[in-house]
This record gives structure tokens, C-alpha cells and sequence, in this order.
């Protein structure tokens, strides 16, 4: 027993602290764990019994030389600042830190407690001068050696990485040949996947919407499932995935170095945890062209890239992706006055509207907004404007869809193809290890027979699947098909006009032929111009009066008799005055709706004012009363109206009456009690309602 050793470091415990770098180390280099397990024993040599001998293991797999938490150490430090700790067995001093930090506070606190720190060969006191020095010395030393260690080893990463040779994670449709050079895989499947996926991506406009398609065509992607990449597995693709092949140069050919950066973050709690982003192109260092077979083209790798980063929804410098919304230049409207992204809104009605709010007023809620203005009458101009400009060209966009239609036919017969093809040899693979097993082994014949039922009911799915596709999908259009796109073609205002057109087609149209729009108001004038830069290089100027974003209406343009004898059934002036206001009506002189101004108008049109009484003795109820008395959202009463289950009086756009004695029909109170069973039967709606309840 060494000197140093005395009774109060006897009367604590033996802390054993274990650690390993990496886990490589910890599933290969079992040796280490063995030498580092045996300093027990020599615990017990020293004096200390098993049951005060604790055993610190949980920070194997970790590199004492990163700025990164361990557990374990973490917890040694708080039991010896405890004194619960007599002494700390470790192999050497590189073994608990590699830094001079954690060393250093290591060393502060067993002097400051009184504990000892020993390895397989000698003890140490750190309150001791020579001992301290020593153990300060050692720290040092293997803080200095995993410096050069890892500068030995980026060196040696570095040099194969300017060959080429250096390879972290091979991507889909790739396998690593003779350990350095990078081929596309040889299961042609898996090549014409990965290929036709990739080019798919210039005729969508999103990475959501390629997700869609992929589901829509039922594609599958390959997924390595061996440690060589040749063996696949076929799964259904997520967003991830596709984001991940999309933002990788090395479907163009290319070899870069380094493909990822790793950055240290520190948490509120004080742990620091190290993460790694994606390299941008300013950050490669190493850059090799043609490095191997490439999928797509360098200029269609750049392109993608343009596409996802205009697609992010930010604030500045982003289109965003194409919307289910009728605006055809969402995300394309910038303020002329601050130069942010202008938003688009939607009311009731259809009418788009676009707003700025300046950078001013993100940081300040408070702040004003730079301005605001109705859209309708500029998005139809310049519906005019790009109907003139691809009406020539009508013709032989509809001869290209005709091509493309029978391309994309072909290419999804032929993956089912593909996949009938995998799908026989799986069938036939199971057969032949059927045949070569004894009948006799009655457990691996069994589950043998039922794979290849199993692999054969597939196949025959998938002859049944391509069968139905032959009979279904014509390889090419008819004539009539193609004379029914000439004519398309030379009728683009009527497909451009038609209601069933989508609006993200629209946008799709407009994105192609328009660069920027910048929109400025002219407050002298009340009126918006339009600033369109095209993609040609051209500019085109479009003004139209600035409109309220509501598209207000005046009291001459409805029936207001009709209006007021419907609304005093169920409402005095003033609430009469906001819902009129609500509702985008204005009066004759354009005016917003007073209680006075109502009153007037009643009087002149010899309209009775509201009565509680009479509202009671008639039995009317408001949307709002209706729906308390048969226990559903006035939403529910609104589709029942519009449904005709629920008859009422008033004008669309604005609040309608119903009869109390109406609701005790039994088809209003089936339909209450489906809706309140939360039943999903769907009820007819009307796009063009606005719905306002009191």
C-alpha cells in the first residue's frame, strides 16, 4: 500500500473511471476494456472492499479531447467535490481528460477534497507540488499528442479526398468500386429510378409536389441493404430523401470535399453538443468535375438548386413554391419602397389582395405597413398580357404535351415492367432454394413454400396491375385526343379562363415568362402600378385604381329594401350598421353604414324598425340562435342552408333568418344529429358564400 494512502481516503469510495474514444473502439479494441476493468482489482490490492469500489463506464464511444458533456465524468466531479471520492483509478491521465480544461479542474478539486488519483502503476496526491506538476505535465503531454494525432489523420483524409478517394456515405443509384471509385449501380432498375425521379424534378415545381407524383405513379426507391450497396430494398420515398438525392452534386459527376461542416453549440444548461449542416458551394474545397458517371448535367444540378432555394418560404429573395390560391403572382410581388416580399390574402369573395409589411414592422408590431392594394384588375391584364405572349406558341405546347404524355406512359410501363421482372426472379430464386432442401426438414420446407406462395401471388398482383394499365392507358393518343389539344392550343384564352383550370398551373405559366414584379403606389393619383420585368429582358408598366381590399359594393348595387326588411327581424340599427359594413356594402353616396344613416334609410323606404317583441311572437333566429338550439356550430347551420335541409330569408353575403318552428322537422333534427356524431357525411357548399353570424 502507498504511503499516500491514508484512513479518510479508505473511509470513501474507489471511483474506476473507464472511457474509450470512439465506439469503434469500444466494439473492436475489447483489450482496452479488459486492462481498463482490471484497475478493480487493484482497488482492492490498495485496500478499498467491492462494495466501495463504484464503477464509472457510461461515457465509453467518447473523445476526452472534445468540448462535449460527458455523464459520467460530469458525475465524478460533483462526488468529489462531495467527498464522496478517496481516489481515482485510471489507466493514465489521457484516459479522464485531453483537454487542459477538464484537466485542470479535475486536478483543483481532488486538492481542494483530498483525493487521490492513481493508475496502474503509481498514486498521485494532487495536493502534493511534485505530484500536481506531474499530473499537470501528463495533461499536457496527451492534450499536445491528440492534437497531432488528428492533425496526422486530416492530413491523411485530406490528401485522399483531393484524389477523389474518399467516400463517407454513397447515395442511391451508386456503389464503390475496388474502394475508391465511385459506378452507377449495375441493376439497371435501379439506374432508369433514380434517373427518370431526377428528371422528373424540372417538371415539378416543388420537392412536395415530386413527393406527390412519386405516390401518384407508385414509384419506389432503392435503399441499400448491404454493406457493398448491391443488395437494395425497395421503399416508398419520403421528402427527406428526395431533398437529400436533389441537393447532391454527385448525380451531375461532381466530387466534393467537404460535403458537410460540423459547428459547436452551447445550451442554455451549459452542455455543449455538436452538430453538422450541410456545406454550401463557397465552403468546398475540393472540386472535381467529372469525377464519375453523372445522372443529370452540372447546369441541371445548379438549376434544381435555384428551384429549392427560391422555393423556401423566406421573407427576402424567395419566390416561394406555387399555391393552391388564384393569385398568379404570389410570391413574385415585391414592395418598391422597401423592397421586401409583398403577401398575398384572400377574402370571401375570391378577391386577392396583396400587402408589405416591411422589415420595420417585423421587429416593431406596432409599426405601419407600407401599403396595401386589391389585385383583381392588374391580375387581369396581365392574364391579357401573358395570353399574347404564348399564343404562338400555343400549338406546339399542345403537340409537346402530346409527347410528353405518351413519354411519361412509357416510362411508368416500363417500371412496372421492371418491377415484374424483380418480382419473377424473386418467385423463381425461391423455387430453386425450395428445391435444394430436404422435404425431410419439414420447418425451413414449410416456410419455403410459404414465401414462394407468398413471392407468386405478387407476381401474378403485378401482371394484373400492368394487364390493367395496357387496357386503361394507351401507349398513345388517339386522334381525337390530338386534335382535341391543337385545339386547346389554339384556344388558350378558354383553358386560360376556364374555371377548372387549377391555379397553381397559372403560376407555373407566369413563373416561366416573369422575372420580378415591383408594385408601387401613386397616393396623388390613388392608383397601383405594376413594374413586370419578364424573363426576356423586357418591362412592362400596369396600372389600375387602388381598390378597397374588400371590393366594396354600393347600396344601389343590391336590394336594399330587401336587405333591411330581412336584417330589422332580427336586428336594431346599429348592429344592422356593422354587419352592412362587415359586408363590403357601402351606401349610394360611398359611404360607410352609421346608425343614423340606417335609421334614415328605413324611414325612407318605409321599413319598420326592429321590435324584441315582434322577434319573439314571429319565432326568427339568427344563424348564431339556430345553431345553440340544435346544439351545432352556426358553420353547421350555414351548409345545412346551403344544402337546402334548413330553409331561410335573406341575400347571399350577408345573414339569414330562420324560422324557430323550422328546426323541429325531422330531417333539420337528423341532420343536427349526424353532424353532432361527428359524422363525415359531406354536404354540398357553395364557394361563393360569406357566412356572417351574429
Amino acid at each position: 500500500m502507498s504511503h499516500k494512502i491514508k484512513t479518510e481516503h479508505l473511509g470513501r469510495l474507489a471511483a474506476v473511471y473507464i472511457r474509450q474514444s470512439s465506439p469503434g473502439q469500444v466494439r473492436n479494441n475489447t483489450e482496452s476494456y479488459r486492462v481498463q476493468k482490471g484497475l478493480v482489482r487493484r482497488a482492492e490490492q490498495l485496500g478499498w472492499p467491492a462494495r466501495q469500489i463504484k464503477l464509472f463506464e457510461a461515457d465509453q464511444g467518447q473523445s476526452a479531447g472534445k468540448p462535449m458533456s460527458r455523464d459520467d465524468f460530469d458525475a465524478l466531479l460533483r462526488m468529489i467535490q462531495e467527498q464522496q471520492i478517496g481516489i481515482v483509478f485510471s489507466v493514465d491521465a489521457a484516459r479522464l481528460a485531453r483537454n487542459a480544461i477538464d484537466m485542470s479542474m479535475l486536478i483543483h478539486w481532488c486538492a481542494v477534497h483530498a483525493t487521490l488519483i492513481a493508475d496502474q502503476h503509481q498514486v498521485y496526491d494532487p495536493e502534493a507540488p511534485d505530484d500536481s506538476l506531474v499530473l499537470g505535465i501528463q495533461g499536457v503531454l496527451a492534450a499536445s499528442e491528440l492534437r497531432a494525432i488528428r492533425k496526422r489523420l486530416q492530413a491523411a483524409l485530406d490528401e485522399k479526398a483531393g484524389r477523389g478517394e474518399l467516400h463517407h456515405a454513397v447515395p442511391r443509384g451508386y456503389v464503390v468500386v475496388d474502394g475508391m471509385h465511385l459506378r452507377k449501380h449495375p441493376d439497371r432498375r435501379v439506374q432508369q429510378v433514380i434517373q427518370r425521379v431526377l428528371d422528373q424534378f424540372a417538371c415539378c415545381p416543388s420537392v412536395s409536389a415530386l413527393l406527390r407524383w412519386t405516390w401518384e405513379q407508385n414509384i419506389e426507391m432503392p435503399r441499400a441493404a448491404s454493406s457493398d450497396g448491391l443488395r437494395v430494398a425497395w421503399v416508398q420515398p419520403n421528402y427527406r430523401a428526395l431533398m437529400d438525392m436533389l441537393r447532391n452534386p454527385k448525380y451531375a459527376g461532381l466530387y466534393v470535399h467537404p460535403r458537410y461542416q460540423r459547428e459547436t453549440r452551447t445550451t442554455p444548461s451549459g452542455k455543449v453538443q455538436k452538430h453538422r449542416r450541410l456545406s454550401v458551394s463557397e465552403e468546398w474545397t475540393i472540386v472535381l468535375h467529372d469525377h464519375h458517371p453523372a445522372y443529370i448535367a452540372f447546369a441541371q444540378y445548379q438549376a434544381n438548386q435555384e428551384k429549392i432555394a427560391m422555393n423556401a418560404q423566406r421573407y427576402t429573395s424567395s419566390r416561394g413554391s406555387v399555391n393552391r390560391g388564384a393569385s398568379l403572382l404570389a410570391g413574385l410581388v415585391e414592395c418598391h419602397r422597401c423592397g421586401h416580399k409583398m403577401q398575398v390574402s384572400y377574402s370571401s369573395r375570391g378577391h386577392v389582395s396583396y400587402h408589405c409589411r416591411n422589415g420595420g414592422q417585423q421587429r416593431d408590431p406596432q409599426a405601419k405597413s407600407c401599403f396595401r392594394f386589391s389585385a383583381d384588375e392588374l391580375e387581369r391584364q396581365l392574364s391579357e398580357q401573358v395570353l399574347y405572349a404564348v399564343g404562338p406558341a400555343g400549338v406546339a405546347a399542345a403537340e409537346l404535351a402530346a409527347k410528353r404524355l405518351a413519354s411519361e406512359r412509357a416510362e411508368r410501363r416500363q417500371t412496372l415492367l421492371d418491377q415484374l421482372e424483380q418480382l419473377r426472379y424473386e418467385a423463381d430464386l425461391t423455387r430453386r432454394r425450395l428445391d435444394a432442401v430436404d422435404p425431410a426438414n419439414r420447418l425451413v420446407y414449410s416456410t419455403l413454400c410459404d414465401e414462394w406462395e407468398l413471392n407468386l401471388r405478387a407476381v401474378s398482383d403485378q401482371e394484373l396491375s400492368l394487364s390493367q394499365f395496357d387496357a386503361d392507358d394507351p401507349l398513345r393518343p388517339t386522334e381525337e385526343e390530338r386534335s382535341l389539344l391543337r385545339h386547346l392550343g389554339e384556344r388558350l384564352d378558354e383553358v386560360w379562363y376556364d374555371a377548372s383550370t387549377e391555379g397553381r398551373l397559372k403560376q407555373q405559366v407566369v413563373r416561366l415568362l416573369i422575372d420580378h414584379v415591383y408594385a408601387e403606389l401613386v397616393e396623388e393619383k390613388d392608383e397601383v402600378v405594376l413594374w413586370v420585368k419578364w424573363t426576356s429582358g423586357h418591362h412592362t408598366e400596369l396600372r389600375a385604381p387602388r381598390c378597397r381590399v374588400r371590393g366594396r359594393q354600393s347600396a344601389t348595387e343590391v336590394e336594399l329594401r330587401s336587405v333591411l326588411e330581412v336584417l330589422r327581424k332580427i336586428a336594431d340599427d346599429a348592429s344592422i350598421s356593422r354587419t352592412l359594413n362587415r359586408s363590403g356594402v357601402k351606401t349610394e353616396a360611398g359611404e360607410t353604414w352609421t346608425t343614423q344613416r340606417v335609421k334614415a334609410a328605413r324611414k325612407s323606404l318605409a321599413v319598420p324598425a326592429f321590435s324584441a317583441r315582434q322577434k319573439s311572437e314571429s319565432g326568427w333566429l339568427t344563424q348564431a340562435e339556430a345553431a345553440t338550439k340544435l346544439e351545432i356550430s352556426p358553420m353547421s347551420v350555414n351548409r345545412l342552408i346551403q344544402a337546402g335541409v334548413i330553409n331561410s330569408e335573406g341575400i347571399p353575403g350577408l345573414p339569414r333568418v330562420i324560422q324557430a318552428s323550422d328546426l323541429t322537422s325531422e330531417a333539420i333534427q337528423a341532420a343536427a344529429k349526424q353532424i353532432r356524431s361527428h359524422s363525415n357525411a359531406p354536404l354540398p357548399t357553395d364557394p361563393n358564400q360569406k357566412t356572417l353570424f351574429f
